[in-house]
């Protein structure tokens, strides 16, 4: 604690400034009950001086009480005007002071009958309201605690106050004042200690929170730049994926060219010939013509094919979702896949098998958006076996091309495992599997962007699609989809009456 523990000020002004302006504050209504107590204590003991005092000195004695209270009500009212802050410590202790003078005149006024009438009680609550409840800092509670004493001291001297009971109320007003200034240094240490212990939290606080808004800043940034390299990536795949095709149709577009130019200049080198022996001198050329055109056609539909699967990668997880019968619907896309597979290969044979559970509930998904996962996923797989069949080809012939489709009923949901027997994904490249745009197929096989499609998908029906692979035994890719909710009680009901 940055204060200097016996004088208590803090050494920064500054700080001082702001502490002493901060304990006005905080003490203002504790002040306000003292006044209030303050005059409510000398109103009751005038009810006290009929009973005690003599009759020849009750007029005085109530003026001196009618003018302290006047004077208290005074100060209170005091502290409702905004330089009270300011002055509170020199205000409240002029009061106080005041107050133990009157109480010291009203025992001069008595004088011998002082033996009856026991004042020193009145400069104990004083003393009181002076170290506790008045909120004085210490040297202000001190200076007006033995200022009181004092000057009653000095009374009881002057009105032949008997040595006995001098010597009891000299005990009791120091006894008063030392227990007084403890209770007062402990008050305000504790409001030092506590006022130094919130700046030090206020000001780390606000270092927080700098950090914080730092941290934030960089966040956004790292956000930005993330977006930024995903976006660059999806760029340079977009630009490495169409640039292929779009450089052969050019290169294609431009040899159609140079054969048009080739078959003008044949025939009109001799416009006199026969139509038909020109033609034939050209027949090889228009077979030319013919071929870039198809591979044109062929690299444009894969451009297409590429755009159309960047359009779906946008809108996956967008259908309409259902209570769908997953098997009917692994059934229908394993029998498509087989197909495709067979019409791009006539040569191409696979076995196929499905192990169904028989306990498969319904699922809750856009039927469009999981037949294309499992499009995905099948096509891979009978790619994958394949390719490594045409890598064996020249074997033992021991390799049988085999993908297994597995439905399963978990708690919560159901599974899809598509595995194959195929080469295995390499190490090094498992962790890019669902990246956009990568792929180990060869040029023109593959986009990159089924797995990722398929990933997406699944993750916005709150699903997962995890895979296992071993290099030269094969991969299992499995999907996960939560279950389709139980119909409510009165719906079945409704339902079987219907």
């Amino acid at each position: 604690m940055s204060q200097i523990p016996f004088k208590l000020r803090f050494p920064d002004p500054e700080v001082e400034a702001a502490f002493q302006a901060r304990y006005a504050t905080r003490a203002l209504l504790v002040v306000r009950v003292a006044f209030v107590l303050g005059f409510a204590q000398f109103a009751l003991f005038g009810l006290l001086d009929r009973w005690r005092v003599p009759h020849e000195f009750l007029n005085e004695i109530t003026l001196v009480r009618v003018g302290t209270c006047t004077l208290i009500a005074l100060g209170f009212a005091y502290t409702w005007f905004p330089s009270f802050l300011r002055t509170m410590q020199v205000a409240v202790g002029a009061v106080g002071v005041v107050c133990g003078a009157a109480v010291a005149l009203m025992m001069f006024i008595v004088g011998e009958a002082t033996v009856y009438y026991h004042y020193y009680a009145s400069e104990m609550l004083l003393l009181f309201f002076a170290y506790v409840l008045m909120r004085m800092r210490l040297g202000y509670a001190v200076a007006v605690g033995w200022t009181i004493t004092a000057v009653y001291l000095l009374a009881a001297v002057l009105v032949d106050t008997a040595a006995e009971a001098l010597a009891r109320d000299v005990f009791y007003l120091v006894s008063a004042n030392l227990t007084g200034m403890m209770a007062a240094y402990g008050l305000e240490y504790y409001a030092r200690r506590v006022y130094a212990q919130n700046r030090v939290l206020f000001r780390r606080n606000a270092e927080l929170a700098d950090a914080l808004g730092d941290l934030r800043a960089a966040q956004e940034q790292l956000v930005q730049q993330e977006k930024l390299a995903s976006l660059g990536q999806l760029t340079a795949g977009v630009a490495h994926e169409i640039k292929n095709p779009l450089n052969f149709v050019n290169n294609f577009a431009g040899l159609s060219g140079d054969l048009v130019r080739e078959i003008r200049g044949a025939l009109a080198a001799d416009p006199a010939r026969p139509v038909g022996e020109a033609l034939g001198d050209v027949a090889d050329l228009f077979e030319d013509l013919q071929a870039n055109t198809e591979k044109i056609a062929a690299h444009g539909s894969r451009a297409d094919g590429i755009v159309r699967a960047m359009l779906a990668h946008t809108r996956s997880g967008s259908g309409a979702r259902e209570d769908v019968d997953l098997r009917a619907l692994v059934e229908e896309q394993v029998g498509l896949a087989y197909h495709s597979a067979q019409a791009r290969n006539d040569a191409f044979a696979c076995t196929l098998k499905r192990k169904d559970d028989p306990a498969l509930r319904p699922v809750h998904c856009a039927p469009e958006d999981i037949s294309r996962v499992l499009q995905n996923l099948l096509s891979n797989a009978l790619h994958a076996v394949a390719a490594r069949a045409r890598e064996e080809a020249g074997g033992d012939g021991a390799y049988e091309p085999t993908v297994v489709v597995r439905t399963r009923q978990d708690e919560g949901g159901v599974a899809v495992t598509v595995e194959d027997n195929g080469a295995g994904i390499p190490a090094d490249v498992e962790g890019r599997v669902f990246e956009p745009f990568f792929t180990t197929k060869p040029p023109g096989e593959g986009t990159g962007l089924g797995l990722s499609l398929a990933h997406e998908i699944v993750r916005s029906h709150g699903g997962t699609l995890t895979f296992e692979t071993e290099v030269g035994v094969g991969t299992r890719f499995t999907v996960t989809l939560p279950q389709a909710p139980e119909p409510a009680a009165a719906d079945r009901a409704v339902a079987a009456q219907a």
